[in-house]
């Protein structure tokens, strides 16, 4: 499955769970899980392979969408981490939270 290749919707929910759907049929297709607490922010990186999350357990979570697992955490934020984008022509990830802080991490 790659974001790519059709309408994909991702949501991140208070059970502390990814989910990926296929928006034409409404079938969830992946749940990813490892976060400690609500999923706040989802991003799919541009490459399509992997998929960025930050949540209320205070990290910032890269996952490869292929092989359905998480292959890097970082403790992102002194509190819970609830906003993520990513720089449009630079490789780097912007985050936020309720610390007050944004940090720009550079992938």
């Amino acid at each position: 499955m790659q974001p790519r290749s059709g309408p994909y919707l991702v949501s991140g929910a208070r059970d502390k769970t990814i989910r990926i759907w296929d928006v034409t049929n409404g079938l969830c297709l992946l749940i990813l899980t490892g976060h400690d607490n609500w999923v706040r922010g989802l991003l799919f990186h541009p490459g399509g392979k992997y998929l960025l999350s930050c949540s209320d357990d205070k990290t910032l979570r890269v996952w490869d969408i292929k092989n359905k697992r998480n292959t890097k955490t970082i403790d992102a934020h002194t509190h819970f981490c609830t906003s993520l984008d990513m720089h449009r022509n630079k490789p780097y990830v912007i985050t936020g939270s309720v610390d007050t802080s944004v940090k720009v991490w550079e992938c």
